[in-house]
């Protein structure tokens, strides 16, 4: 026995054994703690977003839940389908309150842990708490879509299609009235289209670009004079600031595909049928869908249909979907690094995304708040940069999840009209 316990004490590979065992401990305490720490950090996301969706949901419905009871029994059916049952998260107390036209929704949790038990018997505690008020904020919102020939692929635009009525339909969801969430539609291509209801307004300019006239113009319209392509609109444009009317680019039998723009409008049901109207084709210029979303987003130029941007009652938010870079605008194409470039007068792929970041920049300063989807292809570093913060930037891999990532941004929408 004695030789055997020598042996031991000689035996280097018993002591490294040891003092592994002994360090490994503490790593894997923390490796499992860590995991507890993710799950909680989740779990509490998740019942944030529950308490917001309630709060939401209920205040819409407040007006009809005459009784008390009523109230928080309709308050419940709506946090308990937004926040349902999972393995070792209970659910330990949940108040909703109604003062007057105002909404408060509190709850809290208990998350079980596994490693961190051993230094925290107790489970961790998450809450969440939101309030709304009727007639909070409204929200006006521009979609500016991409609708260019690449759209055809992989599904996007089927995929497209959907996201934005299912968007609408959440939207609609959130506000007790459809006059607090008003919605533009602006497909866009190389150009937009105006439809010709406005052959004859002063803001048009028919001598910039090809031959077009008041009898034969289309609707399409191409970029502004710069710098007035990158500006927000301005009262009473003409000369230099008006719109050049072109002929369309993608056209069936003499008129447009591109899908006309729609101005901020309460009814869902014709932006419905205008977005599944939208079809595919032409090049890529970001710059002149932005600089429409700042046209239907304001009180001035052709669509004038937003209140001022200095009403602090309205949130403005442009939401912008690209799945190509910039090729071309009304003055030149990307250069591509082959022969042809010598024939043509082409410019750099980081001079055109320029072009699109000032009109991004002028909108952000005008206080408009923007999101950006980017779909499989793009420049996902110039669609961060437009961005009004990281967070409202998706970068969407297939086309399946254009869903989500509306959904998403439809939640991140409605946290403007939370009071709290």
């Amino acid at each position: 026995m004695k030789r055997l316990v020598r042996r031991f004490q000689h035996s280097e590979d018993g002591v490294i054994a040891v003092v592994l065992a002994i360090v490994l401990i503490p790593v894997i305490f923390l490796v499992g703690a860590g995991i507890d720490y993710a799950r909680t950090i989740e779990v509490k996301a998740e019942i944030q977003s529950a308490t917001d969706a309630t709060a939401l949901a209920v205040i819409r419905e407040s007006p009809s839940l005459t009784s008390d009871t009523d109230f928080k029994n309709r308050a419940q059916a709506f946090f308990t389908a937004s926040f349902p049952a999972k393995t070792g998260v209970t659910v330990t107390s949940f108040t909703p309150t109604r003062v007057g036209v105002q909404v408060t929704i509190a709850a809290t949790a208990t998350v079980d842990t596994s490693f961190s038990r051993i230094m925290h018997p107790d489970p961790l505690v998450v809450s969440g708490s939101s309030q709304a008020t009727a007639g909070g904020k409204a929200v006006e919102v521009a979609l500016v879509l991409d609708n260019t020939g690449s759209m055809n692929d992989s599904g996007k635009l089927a995929a497209l299609k959907q996201a934005s009525k299912d968007f609408l339909a959440y939207l609609d969801k959130t506000v007790v009235s459809r006059s607090d969430a008003k919605v533009a539609l602006v497909p866009f291509a190389r150009q937009v289209n105006l439809g010709t209801a406005v052959t004859t307004a002063g803001w048009l300019s028919y001598t910039k670009v090809n031959a077009v006239s008041k009898t034969t113009w289309k609707g399409c319209i191409d970029d502004r004079d710069q710098s007035y392509d990158v500006q927000l609109p301005v009262p009473e444009p003409s000369g230099a600031s008006a719109y050049p009317a072109d002929t369309c680019d993608t056209t069936s039998n003499g008129a447009p595909t591109l899908t006309s723009i729609r101005p901020l409008t309460t009814d869902y049901a014709s932006l419905n049928t205008a977005i599944d109207s939208m079809t595919a084709g032409g090049n890529t210029n970001v710059t002149i869908g932005v600089a429409w979303g700042m046209e239907a987003l304001t009180p001035y130029g052709p669509l004038a249909t937003a209140v001022d941007l200095s009403n602090d009652r309205v949130t403005k938010i442009m939401v912008v979907l690209t799945d190509g870079d910039n090729t071309e605008n009304r003055w030149q194409n990307v250069c591509t690094g082959t022969w042809y470039d010598y024939f043509t007068n082409c410019l750099s792929a980081s001079s055109f995304n320029a072009r699109t970041l000032s009109a991004c920049t002028a909108a952000k300063n005008a206080g408009i708040t923007i999101y950006t989807v980017r779909v499989i292809d793009g420049n996902a570093d110039m669609l961060k940069s437009c961005a009004s913060k990281d967070g409202f930037f998706y970068n969407v891999i297939t086309a399946n999840d254009l869903k989500p990532a509306f959904q998403s941004i439809g939640s991140s929408i409605a946290q403007f009209r939370l009071t709290q």
